[in-house]
């Protein structure tokens, strides 16, 4: 008898690395797992085994109530400064379990918490990156992908190539920034289908992050890692750094998917 996983994910109108990584988490359940998908304007079904948390910045304190009935994992995807901070508080303290993305994440957190948890990386299909990659002197320029806002490092990118007079390509929604007029060496594309992606990389010679904010994770460092760019990043920032540097084979989109489900089914079991 299949499991039903009460499944809460905010839709604030954004397709980043987490909500790609949830999809894929979905896309690959186990057999053992049925997901419902439960909307934060409705009260979910009463049969659900098990609560697993991505995104939850629409979903109120008055889930609380809900929650408390059944065995909850929350996965902790970002800083999470954003949504109820109740609701927060509470899952920090209550959750049967937390996931984390990376080692840098649970150093860098910035709210203590009394919850078990454990330290799993999102899952990212590396394969068409590798396959994109082209060798060291067909590659040129830098690039930068992600929104191009404060948070994200868009700025020191930009920064870092008006310093250096490099070539820079930016790609990614940057309806929230205002460069100004930029020299002819710095291109803003805007946003490109993520199926380009791999080939944007893949002729790139270095890949520039260096976030603000703590990155939990990092998934297009991952992607320009495996498209062989070298990276200009914050490695004690970006917690996709750790398991390239320690443990590469735990990215790999299968041990991913499955080190996620397993740490859901020991909840679930317990």
């Amino acid at each position: 008898m299949k499991a039903r996983i009460g499944w809460l994910q905010s839709n604030v109108g954004i397709v980043g690395g987490a909500e790609m990584s949830s999809g894929a988490l979905v896309q690959n359940a186990p057999d053992w797992a049925e997901v419902v998908h439960c909307p934060p304007n409705k009260r979910p079904p009463d049969d659900i085994d098990l609560f697993v948390i991505q995104n939850q910045v629409t979903y109120g304190a008055r889930w609380i109530e809900e929650l408390a009935l059944k065995p909850v994992v929350k996965h902790v995807r970002d800083p999470w400064y954003a949504g109820s901070a109740v609701l927060r508080r509470w899952l920090l303290d209550n959750a049967d379990l937390l996931i984390f993305s990376s080692p840098v994440q649970v150093r860098l957190f910035d709210y203590p918490f009394d919850a078990p948890h454990v330290i799993v990386p999102p899952p990212v299909d590396l394969a068409p990156f590798r396959e994109a990659a082209l060798p060291e002197n067909e590659r040129e320029g830098t690039i930068f992908v992600g929104r191009a806002d404060v948070f994200k490092g868009a700025h020191e990118a930009v920064d870092w190539a008006l310093r250096n007079e490099e070539k820079l390509d930016i790609y990614g929604n940057n309806r929230w920034m205002d460069f100004g007029r930029l020299p002819g060496y710095i291109t803003i594309h805007g946003e490109i289908p993520y199926h380009r992606m791999p080939y944007v990389m893949g002729k790139a010679k270095r890949y520039f992050c260096r976030p603000m904010w703590p990155e939990a994770f990092g998934r297009t460092v991952v992607e320009a890692w495996a498209a062989g760019c070298e990276l200009l990043v914050d490695e004690d920032r970006i917690g996709a750094m750790w398991w390239i540097k320690h443990k590469p084979e735990a990215l790999e989109f299968t041990a991913a998917v499955g080190a996620f489900w397993e740490a859901v089914k020991w909840v679930c079991d317990s």
